[in-house]
């Protein structure tokens, strides 16, 4: 399936990717393929879990991209736009690339939910731009 996909982990920088991604599906007429991806190690959705069971996790998860699709469609940038949605559990940079290979493009943040502040990519965006099988636009957080 051809289109844009975006990964989303609830961050002030993949919701900024999540607009532009948007406003170039818009502008391309593409499917918007909207991407969560959950560890069962490491959970980074920004709500707290007190149990090791994936669907939690992977309620979690969903909550998490629902509240992100909920602030860019307030801002308008999903009109018009066919969007999907997938929650998917694994490594996030290796199911990333997985999607490229049958993607037009492949949209990250510069940084997620890790805690190096001072890098100016988060490993999960430098490892995608160094395998990606198809284009990689990084949005900086705006």
């Amino acid at each position: 399936m051809a289109g844009i996909v975006v990964g989303v982990d609830g961050s002030e920088q993949s919701v900024s990717a999540l607009r532009w991604a948007a406003q170039e599906a818009k502008m391309r007429g593409s499917v918007l393929r909207v991407t969560a991806i959950f560890s069962g190690a490491i959970l980074s959705t920004g709500y707290e879990m007190a149990t090791t069971d994936l669907s939690d996790y992977a309620a979690a998860t969903n909550m998490m991209l629902g509240a992100a699709i909920d602030t860019v469609r307030d801002f308008g940038d999903l009109e018009g736009v066919e969007v999907t949605t997938e929650v998917l559990e694994g490594h996030a940079g290796e199911l990333l690339i997985s999607a490229s290979k049958e993607s037009d493009l492949l949209v990250v943040g510069s940084r997620g939910r890790g805690g190096f502040v001072g890098l100016l990519m988060g490993s999960v965006t430098t490892y995608v731009v160094n395998h990606s099988h198809c284009p990689v636009v990084v949005v900086r957080n705006s």
